[in-house]
């Protein structure tokens, strides 16, 4: 057994405690979870028991922090892992949880994938391009993007930058000489290929 003798606030990271049990150091965690614990100066703590129950608390939290996270709205292992370690939880805590969420399903980036895309086309349409964009920003690897993105047909991309440029062209005169440059710009930022750009104009703007 021995005694905690110190619960020390750290230096670089000052929502953090180092635990030191019979004047060495234990385990630095979150000030939370110190007071989660109820940790204090004097306790008599058996040492392997205490790094115990400070990862277990540690973990939890972190599962929670995780669960809130995507219960607010979906997000992909990469901004979970991320979102975690921003908030102080050690990367090795990260990955269980995250490795744990993944295996029950709560986090799944091929899910992901296919219900961000489905959600874009049907708020903002967009282009493969600027679809594989975003979702590697949200830190999804190559080829699950690719994946995924397969399964969107060459006919649905037309079909959606059609709906774009529908939108677009509210605002916009096809008298206008510059009409189909300004079109032509919009839709390719918006991620559509240049095939798929010269059908939609021809088809709007002959």
């Amino acid at each position: 057994m021995g005694v905690i003798t110190a619960i020390e606030a750290q230096k670089k990271r000052g929502n953090r405690r180092s635990i030191f049990v019979d004047g060495e150091f234990v385990a630095g965690v979150h000030e939370e979870i110190v007071l989660a614990l109820g940790l204090a100066v004097g306790q008599v703590f058996d040492r392997e028991r205490l790094v115990e129950l400070l990862k277990a608390e540690t973990k939890r939290k972190a599962r929670e922090s995780a669960i809130r996270l995507i219960n607010y709205r979906d997000r992909s292992v990469s901004e979970i892992r991320q979102r975690l370690i921003r908030d102080d939880f050690p990367e090795e805590i990260v990955e269980e949880v995250t490795d744990q969420l993944s295996r029950t399903g709560l986090l799944d980036d091929e899910k992901f994938c296919r219900d961000w895309i489905k959600a874009r086309s049907a708020s903002k349409p967009m282009g493969k391009a600027r679809l594989a964009w975003e979702l590697r920003s949200k830190g999804v690897d190559a080829s699950t993007v690719d994946q995924a993105l397969e399964e969107l047909a060459d006919e649905t991309e037309y079909d959606l930058a059609l709906s774009a440029a529908v939108r677009k062209l509210r605002k916009m005169d096809c008298a206008d000489p510059l009409t189909k440059n300004r079109l032509s710009s919009f839709l390719r930022r918006r991620g559509f290929d240049w095939d798929t750009i010269s059908r939609v104009i021809d088809e709007l703007c002959p």
